[in-house]
C-alpha cells in the first residue's frame, strides 16, 4: 500500500501554542477520526537556556524556577486547547470513530526539541508526525522552522507538514 494510502494507528502532533501548531493540530484531529487512531499532542520545554541577567549568571538553586512554572502553565494551556477540540470533534462524531488521545509536556535539557519530538516519536511508536511549518520563535521569510526540519531530517517515521 502506498504511503498516501496508509492508516495510521498513532499519530503525534507538535503544538507550540503557535496558530501554525494549532492548525496541525486540527489536521492531526481529522486524520484521526478517519483512521480511528490513537492522538498524542506534545509540546517540549527547552529549559536548557540559561538566563542572563547583568551579564552574570545567576546560579541560585531557585533561579529560574518562576519562569520554569510561567512555562509549563502556558503549555498546560495549549494542550487544554487542544483537548477541547478532540472533545468537540468526538461530541460531532455520528459514528464509533472516537478520537482516543492524550497530551504531554516534556522538559528537554540536552537536545534540541526538534531531536525531543523524534526521540518521543521513536519510543511511542508513532506511525506520523504532525508539525507546523514554524512555530513561536519562526521567522516569516523562512520556508521550514529549524524544529521542522529537524524532525523530516530525522523522523524514523512519516512527517506531515502543515502551513
Amino acid at each position: 500500500m502506498s504511503n498516501a494510502m496508509r492508516n495510521f494507528s498513532k499519530i503525534l502532533v507538535a503544538i507550540d501554542g503557535s496558530e501554525i501548531s494549532m492548525k496541525a493540530a486540527v489536521c492531526a484531529i481529522d486524520m484521526a477520526k478517519k483512521d480511528n487512531s490513537q492522538m498524542i499532542a506534545l509540546t517540549v520545554l527547552d529549559i536548557s537556556t540559561p538566563r542572563r541577567v547583568s551579564s552574570s549568571f545567576i546560579t541560585a538553586p531557585t533561579y529560574g524556577l518562576k519562569e520554569l512554572e510561567e512555562k509549563r502553565k502556558e503549555s498546560q494551556q495549549w494542550l487544554d486547547k487542544f483537548e477541547k477540540l478532540a472533545a468537540k470533534e468526538n461530541s460531532t462524531t455520528n459514528n464509533n470513530n472516537n478520537i482516543q488521545y492524550k497530551s504531554e509536556i516534556i522538559e528537554d535539557s540536552t537536545s534540541r526539541v526538534g531531536s525531543a519530538i523524534v526521540d518521543y516519536a521513536e519510543r511511542e511508536n508513532v506511525d506520523l508526525i504532525v508539525i507546523g511549518t514554524r512555530g513561536r520563535t519562526g521567522l516569516k521569510k523562512m520556508l521550514l522552522g529549524s524544529v521542522a526540519s529537524d524532525v523530516v531530517t530525522y523522523a524514523h517515521c512519516l512527517v506531515l507538514v502543515v502551513k
